[in-house]
């Protein structure tokens, strides 16, 4: 396993559950409903897309090994 792409792919899944941490401590906190709604939707969002990359670099990062 080459470990530059394994410690991208770790360092991106924790960037996507810091994003979502981020998300859930928002829900508690209603300062600005719209703003905060928009706020909460830009960081499901970038969790999901921080997860998705995370998976295809861990993934890829398994494959170009050699036995």
């Amino acid at each position: 396993m080459n470990d530059r792409n394994f410690v991208t792919g770790l360092a991106v899944l924790a960037a996507g559950l810091f994003a979502s941490s981020i998300s859930s401590f928002l829900e508690h906190f209603v300062l600005f409903e719209t703003a905060t709604d928009f706020a909460r939707g830009f960081f499901d969002g970038l969790s999901v897309v921080a997860f998705a990359v995370a998976i295809f670099v861990l993934v890829r990062s398994k494959r170009t090994t050699k036995p």
